[in-house]
């Protein structure tokens, strides 16, 4: 049985990462067996997911390949700047020590796990691999927005600003669960984390954990997604450093 992951890294390994597993190889037989937030050591994560046999595919929010010659940042900011949807710059990170997903890819590769996306996006199924995204791109894309989601605690905003964003993410999960994969809504975990109340109560580190979850479960996802539908998903970037992210409307490819 495949197993789709998604990770919403901390960028160093002291703070809590959003972590969803879900299992299953078709849409009423998904279900997630894993949904929170949590302070993740690179070995034993990467030894966690090594350990799930069969097809592994992990979704990965943080530069995960990197060369000084990285660009994808850039371009994801050029295709996605109308949108208001531009990620941290990957050289930033790297030069102030920030390298949780770096060490993460590597750790991973060394246990037999493929970087590279274009296997996945030809449709190879029985593949274990890790693939870096962007949840904004994914909100943008998937749930057809005409800004991103601004739930981040930036700009000074208001707790209740947050938490009214983070309910509308809620309900854009929702509705794209009820699309995608309507077994996963079964989940206990689930439905915790996408009940209006979750956000509503939500305040200080528990408005934190909301958002890495919410981050985690859209990873999650996006790599299930990938695995079913990977014409719907194309390559930002090059072996230096890439970012994997839905095609627009009307910009699919055709698998051969």
């Amino acid at each position: 049985m495949p197993t789709f992951i998604g990770l919403d890294l901390a960028w160093n390994a002291h703070r809590e990462s959003g972590i969803c597993w879900l299992e299953g190889d078709s849409p009423e037989d998904l279900r997630c067996t894993r949904l929170d937030a949590a302070v993740c050591g690179t070995e034993a994560l990467a030894g966690e997911v090594a350990a799930v046999e069969g097809p592994v595919v992990v979704a990965i929010d943080a530069p995960l390949l990197y060369t000084p010659d990285r660009w994808a940042e850039r371009e994801v900011a050029r295709r996605f700047g109308r949108y208001k949807a531009a990620p941290h710059q990957a050289h930033y990170a790297v030069r102030r020590g920030y390298t949780a997903g770096i060490d993460l890819g590597e750790a991973l590769a060394a246990r037999g796990f493929a970087l590279d996306p274009a296997p996945l996006l030809a449709g190879e199924r029985a593949i274990r691999t890790a693939v870096e995204v962007f949840p904004h791109t994914v909100h943008v894309r998937l749930f057809g927005l005409s800004e991103r989601l601004p739930y981040k605690p930036r700009g000074g905003r208001s707790v209740a600003f947050r938490r009214e964003v983070m309910r509308e993410y809620q309900r854009h999960l929702r509705a794209l669960l009820e699309r995608e994969a309507p077994g996963v809504l079964a989940g206990e975990d689930v439905r915790r984390a996408l009940a209006p109340e979750t956000a509503g109560n939500a305040r200080g580190a528990g408005l934190k954990r909301l958002d890495d979850t919410l981050d985690g479960l859209t990873c999650a996802l996006a790599a299930w997604l990938l695995w079913r539908e990977p014409a719907g998903w194309e390559t930002i970037g090059d072996l230096n450093g890439y970012i994997v992210a839905p095609r627009a409307p009307g910009e699919r490819s055709t698998l051969p």
